[in-house]
């Protein structure tokens, strides 16, 4: 996890002692003193790795190497390129037209990243930085992320981290539990550590109103600054679900937090509401739009995908949408379904997204989401149909219209 989330502000008084000192998580001393905070703060009555979970130390240079492996790994393997979905998004503006839609940075991830949890190893990797014990405060910051990683080890022992999700809608909902998880229990190792005269944490003793505010400058501001849309939608999930699970513990402690997993939410539209509100049904929905014969696979379409209210969210924006009033609307979300087509021959793209709502979105609204030629905007009722195409002749003339066939 390499995102910021210590915030630090000076004041007179001196912060109360602690027995955790700042230290190097390159020392296995260090990482086990951790490791130990991690059990205590969740409540765990035992070690379940009797002594601490596989932890390794790699140099830069190392997982750079790691990385660009990895890159010409699943370069060579991947047997069915998909350049539909980034047509889509591109075209949707969730993602830039020259962006692929799986692209990462490996200079980026070498920079910023001080440790991660590998889900397949089920190991945590520590990124050696030249200058990661130059300053207190990040060594702070990466005893932080490491009590985070940590974090995902208890809870992959518990609960068992790999899971298959259907949809992008599905996989945020239960990345939002676990990210939520391991957020929540790494602010709480936060108070834990000892720091330098004249400083404290921030909203120190009530995680509830950290995450509070945390979720609402994620919408109002920080959204903005998180590149593509579509991946940027990706990151509500550590104040989402920091709250979510800060508010479980502050009604019931450790215990409601490990059984709220029992009954954990399917859909981001009910993180985006929040605990304590009753979520509401979801809309079936029940057919295909009508697509000509030479976009299909046979019967089926391309890519069929439920993206859910943060991705609609993430729409919203992309189209210059005012964040609250984004946020408002997304939260009419009731169900939806992206179909995406493709012609082999002319390498073309055709979607429709179908997206149920609450209520009808306003005239005004409709006008900023229907202002370029490459995206149709229809609205019958509460169903909002979006369809796009890079053959513009064929967007042209397609009508699927928005009723069941």
């Amino acid at each position: 996890m390499s995102r910021t989330s210590l915030l630090f502000v000076l004041v007179l008084a001196g912060c109360a002692d602690r027995a955790l000192k700042p230290c190097d998580i390159v020392d296995p001393a260090c990482q086990e003193d951790i490791y130990y905070v991690d059990l205590r703060v969740r409540g765990d009555g035992y070690d379940p790795f009797g002594g601490i979970p596989p932890i390794q130390t790699k140099t830069e240079d190392q997982y750079r190497q790691d990385l660009e492996t990895a890159a010409a790994q699943a370069a060579a393997s991947d047997p069915a390129p998909q350049p539909w979905w980034d047509a889509t998004l591109a075209l949707l503006k969730l993602i830039p037209p020259a962006q692929n839609a799986v692209a990462t940075s490996i200079d980026d991830q070498v920079t910023n990243t001080a440790a991660f949890y590998s889900w397949d190893t089920r190991s945590v990797t520590i990124v050696q930085h030249p200058n990661q014990t130059s300053d207190w405060q990040g060594m702070v910051q990466n005893m932080s992320t490491l009590a985070h990683e940590l974090v995902h080890a208890l809870q992959d022992r518990e609960i068992d981290l790999r899971k298959v999700q259907h949809s992008t809608d599905e996989s945020l909902s239960y990345r939002t539990m676990v990210e939520g998880d391991a957020a929540f229990y790494q602010r709480l190792f936060n108070y834990e550590i000892s720091l330098p005269a004249g400083y404290r944490y921030k909203d120190l003793g009530d995680p509830v109103t950290y995450f509070s505010q945390w979720r609402d400058d994620f919408f109002i501001n920080e959204f903005a600054t998180l590149g593509a849309p579509f991946f940027a939608a990706h990151w509500m999930v550590y104040p989402l679900g920091g709250l979510w699970q800060a508010t479980l513990w502050k009604q019931g402690g450790n215990a409601a937090v490990r059984h709220g997993y029992g009954q954990s939410p399917t859909r981001m539209l009910d993180f985006m509401a929040g605990n304590g509100v009753t979520p509401p049904a979801t809309v079936p929905i029940q057919c295909e739009p009508s697509m000509p014969s030479e976009f299909k696979d046979g019967d089926q379409p391309y890519g069929l995908d439920r993206f859910g209210a943060s991705e609609f969210y993430a729409y919203l924006f992309a189209w210059g949408v005012a964040t609250d009033v984004a946020r408002d609307r997304a939260l009419l979300w009731r169900n939806d379904y992206i179909f995406v087509y493709f012609n082999q021959t002319t390498q073309k793209t055709a979607t429709a997204w179908r997206i149920e709502l609450a209520s009808p979105l306003g005239s005004d609204l409709l006008t900023t989401l229907s202002v370029s030629n490459q995206v149709h905007v229809v609205q019958n009722g509460t169903t909002l149909l979006i369809t796009t195409s890079d053959d513009p002749a064929f967007l042209a003339s397609w009508n699927p219209g928005t009723a069941c066939q």
